[in-house]
């Protein structure tokens, strides 16, 4: 992996994080002056053997529950789609 710092026009600094593959890991801010942004890689490449793992791999339970298909325990037909009517 590498840090590639880079100025922009407004006169601000910025870094990616690119992989060995040199695909594009993270993009830091930008940051008033080079010695910000080489602070930040630094405490970045100090911090980031430490970083933890968070999973959020198991899919949400679902929340709440589902709207009510009936009134006054009857089937209530207009909130699924129905009219009511019976075929003729």
């Amino acid at each position: 992996m590498k840090f590639l710092l880079a100025a922009a026009d407004t006169g601000t600094y910025g870094f990616t994080l690119l992989g060995d593959d040199g695909q594009v890991i993270a993009t830091g801010r930008q940051y008033p002056d080079k010695a910000a942004a080489l602070a930040v890689v630094a405490d970045m490449m100090r911090e980031i053997g430490s970083a933890e793992i968070e999973e959020r791999t198991e899919p949400a339970e679902p929340t709440g529950t589902p709207p009510s298909r009936t009134v006054d325990g009857e089937p209530d037909l207009a909130r699924i789609g129905r009219s009511g009517i019976p075929p003729v």
